[in-house]
């Protein structure tokens, strides 16, 4: 059997029994410290999928992979503390990739006070990749996806697809992950997730993690200028984030309802005439 075909929580499930109890409940590990809570998750990305230098410089890729590293901490209500920044690189790569790189991230780093604590650094045959770990702290315990339950809204803290818009047109995207909203939006009492998939991929982990399904109403969908229907649908690498729980909670921090949790496992869209989209695609899974 190979991995192709098996879809990420395909791969998940059976990577499960190695992992310690509490995997598999959200995006990030979440440890209690004793007062606090420490928050950690680690990303990867990958040369030619997650970044292109042929067009977007070596800075923009850096500042734009830090940002999505951050997105889950952002999620989770967690101030950010430290990363751990990993490389392996072909021995082809110019010297001012690598610098450039590094300074992207470094830029942001300064600006959201993350200290790049350390890291490693390899050579590959193929593509380069970049490994970020990054952890946070929080002096409430996050709710995670897991407890999400039928009923609750669904919300997004603002437009989607600006990321697939700035993809269409080769046009670097520095985004900004939503610290201060994440604190805000946790501290209401609600459930938060990075959306770096697109919002109906993040949707299924909200299936596969608490077993709840949605309901999305696409004419409630707030699109970015540019972007279409199903690009704000499946745009991942976004800065905002999709919130869930009870609907006054939802309306009380600011949101607006864009569907429900429901108590099956399917993720639908419904047009205006309350009838089910058929969509292209969903979101991105590297192993679909």
């Amino acid at each position: 059997m190979k991995v192709a075909g098996l879809g990420e929580f395909g791969l998940l499930e059976r990577i499960k029994p190695f992992l310690s109890a509490q995997a598999g409940q959200d995006d990030a590990a979440l440890l209690d410290t004793g007062g606090d809570f420490t928050v950690a998750s680690c990303d990867m990305f990958v040369e030619g999928v997650h970044f292109d230098l042929a067009w977007m410089s070596a800075e923009d890729a850096g500042w734009r992979s830090m940002a999505l590293a951050l997105g889950d901490l952002a999620a989770k209500g967690a101030t950010p503390w430290w990363a751990l920044t990993s490389i392996a690189i072909p021995n082809t790569w110019a010297v001012e990739h690598l610098t450039g790189l590094y300074a992207g991230m470094a830029e942001l780093a300064r600006k959201t006070q993350v200290l790049m604590a350390g890291g490693d650094m390899s050579s590959t045959d193929g593509p380069a990749v970049l490994s970020i770990t990054v952890v946070g702290r929080s002096e409430m315990r996050p709710l995670a996806r897991s407890e999400a339950q039928a009923g609750w809204a669904v919300a997004v803290t603002g437009p989607l697809g600006a990321s697939a818009v700035a993809l269409r047109g080769r046009r670097p995207l520095r985004l900004w992950p939503l610290l201060d909203e994440g604190r805000r939006l946790n501290r209401a009492g609600l459930s938060c997730g990075d959306i770096s998939d697109g919002l109906l991929r993040e949707m299924d982990k909200f299936v596969a993690f608490s077993g709840c399904g949605c309901v999305i109403r696409a004419a409630e969908v707030p699109v970015a200028e540019g972007a279409t229907l199903e690009e704000a649908l499946t745009s991942g690498e976004e800065a905002d984030l999709v919130c869930v729980g009870p609907e006054e909670l939802v309306r009380a921090a600011g949101l607006h309802p864009i569907g429900y949790l429901t108590d099956d496992s399917s993720v639908q869209v419904l047009g205006a005439d309350g009838m089910p989209l058929q969509l292209e695609q969903s979101g991105y899974d590297h192993f679909a």
